[in-house]
């Protein structure tokens, strides 16, 4: 029961090997999560280290520190996600070509052939066209270009 007694006596190290303990579950565990925690962790440590608090008054602390920071640090990734315009165009296939010019690799026949983009072949539907023919992307359907 000689740990017991100790609990009144939380010290400013005692917050920064927490903050460690969970920048390393962190890295073992996926997601962003422990990472705000130990931030918490290591702002309650600079605080005791500061301002000597009761035990009670620090656990609180930690627990308004840790919902704070993680709520904070979720709104900033989201908008680190959505803000950039990196990886703006992931995931939506043909349609991210709309408007551009390519030219017809394989002839368009009977409304299917195939199409240059940048430096890959794609599926092309539309009128026909023989090869060499420059032609507009004006949708996707899937992974197939329709084209005029």
């Amino acid at each position: 029961m000689d740990w017991l007694s100790s609990l009144d006596r939380l010290q400013s190290w005692h917050w920064w090997v927490l903050g460690a303990g969970l920048l390393i579950l962190e890295v073992l565990a996926p997601g962003i999560f422990f990472v705000w925690l130990a931030l918490a962790a290591f702002v309650m440590g600079l605080t005791v280290f500061v301002l000597p608090l009761a035990v009670p008054v620090q656990l609180l602390l930690f627990a308004a520190l840790s919902v704070t920071s993680v709520l904070i640090g979720r709104r900033y990734v989201s908008r680190l996600a959505l803000g950039g315009t990196e990886g703006e165009d992931l995931n939506r296939g043909g349609e991210r070509f709309v408007g551009r010019h390519v030219v017809v690799t394989t002839a368009i026949h009977n409304g299917v052939g195939r199409v240059r983009v940048g430096d890959s072949d794609w599926r092309a539907t539309g009128p026909d066209m023989p090869a060499g023919s420059t032609v507009t992307v004006v949708g996707a359907d899937g992974t197939t270009l329709i084209v005029q």
